[in-house]
């Protein structure tokens, strides 16, 4: 899980974690706090419009979505 940390070189918000809920806590930070020492995998950069519609449609189904998918017990 991935989670809001602060940033030791420029004092803003950042993520820690395993990497793959990165984007929710990017949600979760007010525009204009967000650490730019790191990288933000799965985020468009700010202003990118374009990429940022890109992204969206290349985007794994987000937490709480209504995907479906089987499992099988053997």
């Amino acid at each position: 899980m991935c989670y809001q940390v602060k940033c030791g070189a420029c004092g803003k918000s950042t993520w820690a974690g395993c990497g793959r809920h990165v984007a929710s806590v990017h949600r979760q930070i007010p525009e204009g706090q967000h650490c730019a020492c790191r990288d933000w995998p799965g985020v468009a950069p700010a202003g990118d419009k374009a990429a940022a519609a890109a992204a969206g449609e290349a985007a794994p189904a987000a937490e709480g979505s209504s995907s479906t998918s089987v499992c099988t017990i053997l």
